[in-house]
């Protein structure tokens, strides 16, 4: 992503901020809830959360809650502002951002991944002399604790957060839940640089003598995937994985629910089957087939 396009990216990552953190005064945010209360270890690089940013909140709900099981419960903030939190068997997973309110040329409804660092004003530091961007600085949640939203150097989009307390801990995924995180990259090598410099816990696994994939390994799990971005005109970015049983029929479900079938369910090289969707406002996730016998992501 260039500097022209990582800047329209600004408003709507202004606006995320603004409904998440309470980059507004007045917003309750204690109304905001903690990840997890299983842990009182923090889990330096696990993502521990993922925000939909959407243009069509009531499509997104009914089309996760149909084909994923999820839930969804508001959070009114004030000033008539809600975050709404994602629920899947009573464990809370994530959160809703209704972006309709945000102008851009370009559709903003993306999945935006939230990852666990063990002091943000080392990563902070971290990602500016690496070359990235600091697009919302530090802010506090009370029950949370600091957030910030960063773009890598070729421009990949997340939310940092150095935990109150502990992370949630390390569990086999169920069908439909997220199992896995990759960055798809320009220039993988960069990319895991910049990564292992903003994450020293970070240990880098190669999969394969030709694959030219690899991952990242911190406290004995993987955590998260590197590869060449499929197709050299889509921008960088950080994509998630749900796990399924039938990616197949995930995936035609999902047509039936308004969604696109990016990618038609395959053989994975690296296990499983796999299938690339976007959801009816076109946030882009993927669903995976995962033997939880196997080494692999779904100790996320």
């Amino acid at each position: 992503m260039n500097r022209l396009t990582l800047n329209g990216f600004r408003l709507t990552l202004a606006a995320l901020t603004l409904i998440v953190v309470g980059g507004c005064a007045g917003l309750d945010l204690a109304r905001i809830p903690p990840l997890d209360t299983s842990s009182t270890q923090p889990i330096e690089g696990k993502v521990v959360w993922h925000d939909l940013l959407t243009t069509d909140p009531k499509a997104a709900e009914y089309f996760y809650s149909k084909l994923f099981g999820w839930e969804f419960r508001d959070q009114d903030l004030g000033r008539g502002l809600n975050y709404t939190l994602i629920e899947h068997e009573g464990r809370v997973i994530g959160g809703l951002v209704d972006a309709r309110g945000i102008k851009a040329a370009a559709n903003v409804s993306r999945w935006i991944p939230v990852l666990s660092i063990a002091e943000m004003d080392a990563a902070i530091a971290a990602v500016r002399a690496g070359g990235g961007d600091v697009l919302q600085p530090p802010l506090n949640i009370p029950q949370r604790g600091t957030v910030a939203v960063i773009a890598d150097p070729l421009g990949a989009i997340l939310t940092l957060l150095e935990p109150l307390e502990g992370d949630p801990v390390d569990r086999v995924a169920k069908p439909g839940d997220w199992l896995w995180n990759e960055i798809w990259s320009s220039d993988p090598q960069a990319t895991m640089a910049f990564y292992q410099s903003l994450v020293p816990e970070y240990s880098v696994e190669h999969v394969g003598e030709t694959d030219g994939y690899y991952y990242f390994r911190s406290s004995g799990a993987p955590r998260v995937g590197v590869m060449q971005k499929p197709v050299d005109r889509m921008v960088d970015t950080w994509m998630g994985y749900v796990r399924v049983s039938n990616p197949a029929e995930t995936s035609s479900d999902a047509e039936q629910l308004g969604g696109e079938v990016l990618m038609p369910a395959r053989e994975n090289p690296r296990g499983g089957e796999v299938a690339i969707l976007n959801d009816p406002s076109g946030a882009g996730f993927l669903v995976q087939k995962w033997n939880p016998d196997s080494e692999a992501a779904d100790e996320q």
